[in-house]
């Protein structure tokens, strides 16, 4: 019996084919926190300056951990190109089990500014090095949706969510808790 090529390159294509979908699959992220990346023409020095768009990207992460670096570098999709002056907005739902205080730890280097429901609960508006700000806040059982918005000048950058219910221990943002679920969309 002779082996037929034709066949041969037909499962090599379908084994191809299979390998390329599942690497697709494998490294994709949920959607559970969409992330908007804007560069800046000009300088950004703190979370209040001008942004002069001069690209915009965005993305759907399963977490909020982009490591200390110096390019923004997130575990799913690698190096994304922006190394100064450049501001992200993470927008995610949460579904809050019941009526409860939250305590989120924000890592970060720079700034950032925290909203839930549209509300203002914590910023660190100016440059620093990576460093920890705690922001409590009480949750009414219920959807709520939460924005962070933070940015990069120039230097070492980084940013790493946690949050915490009762006497839970923290957990990576993005990550359900047993009262705080995250909403994927």
């Amino acid at each position: 019996m002779r082996f037929d090529k034709r066949f041969g390159l037909l499962l090599f294509a379908a084994a191809l084919w299979l390998w390329i979908g599942y690497s697709i699959y494998s490294h994709s992220a949920k959607h559970i926190i969409k992330a908007t990346i804007i560069q800046s023409k000009t300088p950004v020095r703190d979370i209040d300056s001008k942004v002069v768009p001069a690209k915009k990207e965005e993305l759907w992460i399963d977490r909020l951990y982009f490591p200390v670096g110096n390019e923004l570098r997130h575990p799913t999709y690698g190096y994304l190109g922006y190394k100064r002056d450049f501001v992200v907005y993470f927008d995610s739902e949460v579904e809050s089990k019941k009526d409860q205080n939250v305590t989120f730890a924000v890592y970060s280097d720079d700034g950032f500014r925290m909203f839930v429901d549209g509300k203002r609960v914590g910023e660190y508006p100016k440059d620093r090095p990576y460093s920890r700000t705690l922001v409590n806040t009480y949750l009414p059982k219920g959807k709520h949706h939460i924005r962070i918005k933070y940015f990069q000048g120039y230097g070492q950058l980084g940013i790493k969510v946690k949050f915490k219910t009762d006497k839970n221990s923290f957990k990576l943002f993005g990550t359900d808790g047993d009262t705080l679920k995250f909403v994927e969309r």
